[in-house]
């Protein structure tokens, strides 16, 4: 170094050797030589033999270079301040003196975080050390990887928790501890699982007694262990957590997610669902007791309409003589006639009301459509040819039977037939017409030339008891009950009824049943038709 005189002890006393050896000695020559530092360190102790300091008694250029200090021979380490590059340099070459040593350490190069490869062992009164800059701290791609994924789990908007293979935790993000604050002072690396799910229990408002908590956590445990479905964890707050569990390599990583909206959510809609099913329940009690009703009733209003009518036609009849004056005879048809539309409405209120409330059994026999419209239209001919109204039938002979109520059928058609004759100016055409669809099902379609429905009738035409346009009224004493009759009935037997109309035009109406209801020819006889019944 620089010739001068350095002592060290060897347990043998004082030895005096200088700072630099011999030019000529080739170790010290290739010493000097080495880019990394090289450095022989004196051991100074107090009187008890501690450790104290650290002395540099040689260094080649490549130390002082790395040091950033002139001439290190005869400086303390921590006394001389010389490892304030490197704060853990003595702490590594203490570690050297009781055996060889290599560690990684935390340096700086000016204002530049690096990183110094250290690697020392045993010296006469010392240890001699060899120190390699490694360049700035930079972290691996491990690290990185590590540092990024924790960085990503702290700012999740779900909560997380990795445990190890013997079921302590390894980490939990800030998240979690948000989202279970009676846990956040346990949530420390190393807790066990079944600690913090007992912790759990013994703050749950909703386990009150010993045998609730602890059958609680035997369930816990029993689903952590087995990595089961997700299930919903309520928390004391109101909220709710999603709680899903998956093994990852060494461990299990518990997730939970924030569902207490979509919670709410659910209890809202079955709070509506409750509702409807009581507004339903409610509904159908009504027209239970309306049903009821209109039967009791049934009799009541039949018994004087029967006297009304028996009576007005013995006056019709003059049974007991002469009325004497004419407008006695007017007067009596009309007692009869209103009579009789009175009862008719009594009747289809009465049958509506049946098919409401499900009363109307419904038979399941195979049906001859072609022989039920001719007797239908046979029926009605003689209403037709009293209004000066054609009556056409279109149905083929070779048609399937349709499975259903043969009584239910005749209604239907001898309703909307009756409807379209009595809607039909003179001169106007009816035309019931059959046909097979596409799919295998059967359509039937009633079709006139009569005065026709407006639009915005077209949606309250079905429905009972509507108001329509006046001009149907004016031409028709009718109920107004025919068609929701039919679209109940048609419905029965799975089908539905199609309405179009225009004002001046006409109005047509098709039966549509499903191919579910047709029944070849030859598989069953068809069933007895029964008498026709006209509207009043």
């Amino acid at each position: 170094m620089d010739g001068e005189t350095q002592t060290y002890a060897d347990g043998g006393g004082d030895r005096t050797v200088t700072g630099a050896l011999p030019s000529g000695d080739p170790l010290l020559s290739a010493m000097l030589q080495l880019p990394d530092a090289v450095a022989l360190f004196r051991a100074h102790r107090d009187r008890t033999g501690m450790l104290t300091d650290l002395e540099w008694q040689s260094a080649n250029p490549a130390a002082e270079r790395l040091l950033g200090v002139p001439r290190l021979a005869g400086r303390r380490l921590r006394g001389g301040g010389t490892d304030a590059a490197c704060p853990d340099l003595f702490t590594t070459l203490a570690a050297a003196l009781h055996g060889p040593v290599q560690r990684i350490v935390a340096a700086r190069r000016g204002t530049t975080p690096v990183r110094w490869r250290v690697t020392a062992g045993p010296a006469p009164g010392g240890v001699s050390a060899v120190l390699t800059d490694l360049g700035p701290d930079i972290p691996s791609v491990t690290e990185l990887s590590a540092e990024t994924l924790a960085a990503a789990l702290e700012h999740s908007a779900e909560s997380f928790a990795v445990f190890d293979h013997e079921d302590r935790l390894v980490h939990a993000n800030g998240r979690l501890k948000k989202d279970l604050p009676t846990l956040a002072d346990l949530l420390v690396p190393g807790v066990r699982f079944e600690d913090l799910a007992h912790s759990f229990a013994l703050t749950d408002p909703r386990l009150t007694t010993e045998a609730e908590r602890a059958a609680w956590l035997a369930a816990r445990l029993e689903r952590h262990r087995r990595l089961e479905p997700p299930a919903m964890l309520p928390l004391p707050d109101g909220r709710w957590l999603l709680s899903r569990e998956h093994a990852v390599p060494g461990g299990v990583l518990v997730h939970y997610t924030d569902v207490t909206a979509q919670k709410l959510n659910e209890e809202r809609l079955r709070i509506r669902e409750a509702e409807a099913h009581a507004a339903r329940s409610e509904a159908e009690s009504a027209s239970r007791a309306k049903s009821a009703f209109l039967a009791q009733m049934s009799h009541e209003l039949r018994t004087p309409l029967n006297a009304v009518l028996g009576f007005s036609e013995m006056l019709l009849s003059e049974a007991f003589g002469p009325l004497g004056n004419p407008r006695y005879r007017s007067y009596a048809g009309d007692i009869r006639d209103a009579g009789s539309h009175l009862l008719a409405l009594i009747d289809d209120i009465l049958e509506l009301s049946r098919l409401d409330s499900g009363g109307m059994p419904m038979a399941e026999e195979g049906v001859d459509l072609e022989a039920l419209s001719l007797q239908v239209v046979s029926a009605l001919e003689e209403a037709a040819a009293e209004g000066d109204v054609r009556m056409r039938r279109e149905v083929p002979p070779a048609l399937p039977l349709l499975q259903g109520d043969a009584q239910a059928l005749t209604q239907m058609l001898t309703n909307l037939l009756s409807n379209a004759v009595t809607h039909t100016r003179p001169g106007g055409e009816v035309v019931l017409t059959g046909h097979l669809m596409p799919d295998g099902g059967i359509g039937l379609m009633v079709a006139d030339t009569g005065v026709g429905i407006p639009t915005a009738d077209l949606p309250r035409i079905l429905h009972p008891l509507e108001p329509t346009d006046s001009t149907i009224a004016r031409n028709s004493r009718g109920t107004g009950l025919g068609l929701p009759i039919v679209k109940r009935l048609v419905e029965m037997h799975g089908g539905r009824l199609e309405l179009t109309s225009q004002p001046g035009v006409g109005t047509a109406v098709v039966l549509v049943f499903p191919a579910s209801r047709s029944l070849p020819r030859g598989r069953c006889r068809p069933a007895p038709l029964p008498p026709v019944v006209l509207p009043t």
